[in-house]
């Protein structure tokens, strides 16, 4: 079957004011010189995506709605980052912004007036004004719509990870609180947390049959930085590392035990043992990939330096 062009794409309109080419062009897919246009179901879900959010967001606010991320194939979204499950995949995901709008008055308004999946902010977390120039994320679901806004504590306390651990539980800190620093990673990070909660805390809560605390999952770079001692290339970053433990519990029976039955790429018994008579005494640090082999590697750290393995003294 021959393939559409970009020149035929321009024509093709989605809505009154969306053209397929908005929604497949982008830079990198341009570069590599990629076909970077969905198949015929593909633009079903496109139109779908229009007619359900854009077009009303368009009507609503008068102005032209700029796609930021539309369309990704495969290898584009390999390349972006993008998770294995993305929306962007299939075409009922897209990033966008409207020029000389509040993204929150945009977000406001989407979440009171349409029906939709996620709906959330996206940053480049490292251009110096990230934070003033966020785009909006959401996605629709043909299979019923959950209308998850992550711009509010609430809905991140229904968005569930695993069985017991919600995505709220990942991504809060009270630093980031106070310092005002957003801590939401984007589709992709959403997803790598979720590996995080199902491969190691949900393994760990089925096991002690007791709550988990934690501690600290993701750390925008922002708040890595704030973070004192936390390392420039932390785990915590790429959305793969969580800190935790079980309130009564020896962290070192823990880390054992997670050194024993779960595959894991980095565990580290942190600052145990400076309190002997605390059976809480420091925490248990450990991360999870998908981006690569695990390396199942044991650290402790504490006053007595870094050394390898779990050492208990």
């Amino acid at each position: 079957m021959r393939q559409m062009t970009l020149g035929e794409a321009k024509k093709l309109r989605l809505s009154p004011n969306f053209t397929l080419y908005e929604f497949c062009y982008h830079p990198v897919a341009d570069y590599h010189d990629w076909y970077n246009i969905p198949d015929a179901r593909g633009i079903v879900l496109l139109r779908l995506l229009c007619r359900q959010i854009l077009q009303p967001v368009r009507d609503h606010f008068g102005r032209p709605v700029r796609i930021v991320k539309g369309f990704t194939c495969p290898r584009l979204g390999r390349q972006l980052g993008d998770a294995p499950n993305s929306t962007h995949l299939t075409g009922l995901g897209v990033d966008f912004k409207i020029k000389g709008i509040s993204p929150r008055s945009v977000v406001k308004w989407i979440a009171e007036n349409l029906e939709y999946d996620i709906l959330m902010f996206e940053f480049d977390d490292y251009s110096p004004l990230c934070h003033d120039d966020p785009w909006i994320h959401v996605s629709y679901s043909v299979n019923g719509n959950r209308k998850l806004n992550l711009t509010t504590e609430s809905d991140l306390r229904r968005y569930r990870l695993s069985n017991n651990f919600t995505l709220w539980e990942l991504v809060r800190s009270a630093t980031a609180t106070a310092r005002k620093i957003f801590n939401l990673p984007n589709e992709a990070g959403i997803e790598k947390l979720r590996q995080v909660a199902v491969n190691i805390l949900q393994p760990v809560r089925n096991h002690f049959g007791r709550p988990i605390r934690v501690n600290s999952g993701y750390r925008s770079p922002k708040l890595n930085a704030a973070v004192r001692g936390a390392s420039k290339t932390s785990q915590h970053m790429r959305c793969e590392a969580v800190d935790y433990e079980i309130m009564g519990l020896d962290n070192f029976e823990l880390a054992q035990w997670v050194a024993q039955n779960l595959t894991y790429d980095q565990l580290i018994l942190e600052f145990y043992g400076n309190d002997k008579s605390d059976p809480n005494d420091g925490w248990v640090h450990t991360s999870y990939t998908t981006a690569r082999k695990n390396r199942m590697k044991d650290l402790t750290i504490n006053n007595k330096g870094t050394r390898s393995g779990l050492i208990k003294d």
